[in-house]
C-alpha cells in the first residue's frame, strides 16, 4: 500500500527512537534520539499516495453499492444478475460493505502515521520538561500513602465511594532564600448518590425508581516542607474536614467570600492573618482554581487544587523540525504553570519567617515518604 522504501525506513527510526525513549534518562539521551532525525536522509512524513487510492476506490465500491440499488429493480438489470446465479441485493451490500471496510481502512492507516512524529515529540517535550526541572516520579501504594496523607491533612479524605492516587511526582524549588522541597498529587475519587425520579405507566400509576450514580472527580495538590506556619486551614471549596475548630474573619470583605479561615486557636489565626498575607492568598485565584492551604501541626503545607494543567507546557518546535527542536531541548522545556504557584509559595514563605533568615533551606529537615 505504501511507497515501502520512504516509509519503512521512517517506520524503523520511529520505531527505534521510541525504544529509546523509553529507556530516557537524561536530556541527552532524547538530544541523541533527535540527533537521529536531523541525520536522516529523507522526508520526515509517511508516503499517502497508495493510500488515498484505496481511500478512493472504496468510495467507488460504496457508489457503486447505491447506484446497484437504485437500478437493480430494473427487470433487465435484475434479469442479468440472475442469469448469473448472483442476487443483485446481496451483492450491492456486500460491494457496499467492503467499499466502507477499504476506506476506513485507509483513514486509519494515514490517521496513524500521522500521530506518530508528533506523539513522540510531545513525548520528548513532556521528558524533557521532568528532567529540566528535576522532577521524578514516585512509586508508591496508593492505599498505604493515603492512609499516612490522612494523618496530616484533612483534604485527602475526599470520595464516600473510593479513592486512589494517580500520579506522584517530587521536586526541589529552588528560590532566592530557600529550596522548597516538594511532592505533587492526582488524587481521583468517586462520589456514590442515589437520584429518585417519578415515572407513570401507561395506565396512569406512578411509581418512584431508584438508581446509583457515581461521580468522579479529580484534586490535585502540592505538599511543600514549611515549617513556619501550623495549625491553620484556609480552603475555598466544600471540603470542611480540612478545618479547625476556630474560625476567623478577617477586615477583608474580598477574602471573606473566597475563603474560610480556621486554626487551633484564635491566636495562631490572628498570627498567620496579617494584611499582607490577605492580599498574597488572593493572589492565589489569579494561578489556581479553587485552592486549599492546611498547614499541618509536622510543618507541612498542602496547597490543594482543581487545576490540571500545572505541568502545561508549550513547545514551539518539534521532530519535523529536528534542529530547531535539538535547540528548543537543549534549552530545556519550561513549567510555567507550575513555577508561578511555587514562587507563590516562597512568597508566602518570606512573609511568615519570623527569623527572615538567608538560608539555602528550611530548617525542617525534609522526612522521606
Amino acid at each position: 500500500m505504501p511507497n515501502a522504501s520512504q516509509n519503512a525506513r521512517l517506520t524503523e527510526l520511529l520505531t527505534v527512537s521510541e525504544a529509546s525513549i523509553d529507556r530516557a534518562e537524561s536530556n541527552a539521551d532524547l538530544l541523541n534520539v533527535i540527533h537521529e532525525f536531523a541525520l536522516y536522509n529523507g522526508p520526515l512524513e509517511f508516503d499517502r499516495t497508495r493510500a488515498w487510492w484505496c481511500f478512493g476506490t472504496g468510495l467507488l465500491l460504496l457508489a457503486s453499492a447505491v447506484a446497484l440499488y437504485w437500478i437493480g429493480n430494473i427487470h433487465s438489470v435484475a434479469l442479468f444478475f440472475y442469469r448469473l446465479e448472483i442476487d443483485p441485493d446481496s451483492f450491492g451490500m456486500g460491494t457496499g460493505f467492503l467499499g466502507i471496510v477499504i476506506a476506513v481502512w485507509s483513514l486509519a492507516w494515514m490517521k496513524s502515521k500521522s500521530d506518530r512524529l508528533p506523539s513522540l515529540s510531545k513525548r520528548i517535550a513532556r521528558l524533557s520538561s521532568y528532567f529540566h526541572n528535576g522532577l521524578t516520579f514516585l512509586r508508591e501504594d496508593s492505599a498505604a500513602t493515603l492512609k499516612e496523607l490522612d494523618t496530616e491533612f484533612g483534604d485527602y479524605r475526599r470520595g464516600d465511594y473510593s479513592r486512589k492516587l494517580v500520579e506522584s511526582i517530587q521536586g526541589e524549588f529552588t528560590g532566592t532564600l530557600r529550596n522548597l522541597p516538594f511532592t505533587y498529587r492526582q488524587l481521583h475519587y468517586v462520589n456514590r448518590r442515589e437520584v429518585h425520579t417519578t415515572v407513570t405507566d401507561e395506565k396512569g400509576n406512578t411509581k418512584t425508581e431508584t438508581r446509583v450514580v457515581y461521580d468522579h472527580y479529580d484534586r490535585y495538590s502540592l505538599v511543600i516542607d514549611f515549617p513556619w506556619v501550623t495549625g491553620i486551614s484556609v480552603r475555598s471549596d466544600y471540603q470542611s474536614q480540612n478545618d479547625y475548630s476556630h474560625p476567623m474573619d478577617t477586615a477583608s470583605t474580598d477574602f471573606n467570600k473566597a475563603f474560610r479561615l480556621t486554626g487551633r486557636s484564635e491566636m495562631l489565626c490572628a498570627k498567620f492573618i496579617k494584611p499582607s498575607t490577605v492580599l498574597h492568598l488572593l493572589k492565589l485565584f489569579d494561578i489556581l482554581h479553587r485552592p486549599n492551604l492546611e498547614f499541618s501541626d509536622s510543618g507541612e503545607l498542602c496547597l490543594s487544587f482543581e487545576s490540571n494543567d500545572l505541568f502545561a507546557f508549550g513547545a514551539q518546535y518539534s521532530l519535523a523540525s529536528p534542529n530547531n527542536f535539538y535547540e528548543e531541548i537543549s534549552a530545556g522545556i519550561e513549567l510555567p504553570r507550575l513555577m508561578s504557584a511555587l514562587q507563590w509559595s516562597h512568597a508566602l514563605s518570606e512573609l511568615h519567617d519570623d527569623n527572615f533568615t538567608f538560608t539555602a533551606t528550611p530548617p525542617k529537615q525534609r522526612q522521606e515518604k
